[in-house]
């Protein structure tokens, strides 16, 4: 991805998760973590993307990277003695390094995106 593009992804991001121009993205920037995307937001985001991006969606799921909308009491007790249960709902972190190198790819690979994101979460 050249800087252009590197430019056009920033300013996309900016533009869809509402971060003041003066605050820095960064490779390692998590999108439901650092940016507050989750739920509805969260899946229009990731529409927007693949609409704005020459990104197919390959093996993208929406599941794999945030939570449904939503809170459930009962669930949430319900974890505090599973750790089936936790794992389950345990979410891999989708960050703006990972937007990238899909854009580079030309396609949603959830394997190889996952290497650059753990590449990425010592930057």
């Amino acid at each position: 991805m050249d800087n252009t593009s590197w430019q056009e992804l920033e300013a996309f991001v900016r533009r869809e998760s509402g971060m003041r121009e003066s605050t820095p993205i960064r490779h390692a920037d998590r999108l439901e973590d650092d940016l507050h995307l989750s739920g509805d937001d969260a899946d229009i985001f990731m529409g927007k993307f693949f609409d704005r991006f020459p990104v197919q969606p390959g093996d993208y799921d929406f599941f794999r990277y945030f939570s449904e909308e939503g809170l459930n009491l009962f669930l949430i007790f319900a974890m505090l003695f599973s750790r089936k249960l936790r794992q389950k709902y345990d979410k891999e972190s989708l960050t703006v390094g990972m937007l990238e190198h899909a854009i580079k790819l030309g396609v949603w690979d959830s394997a190889k995106l996952a290497s650059v994101n753990s590449k990425h979460a010592d930057a």
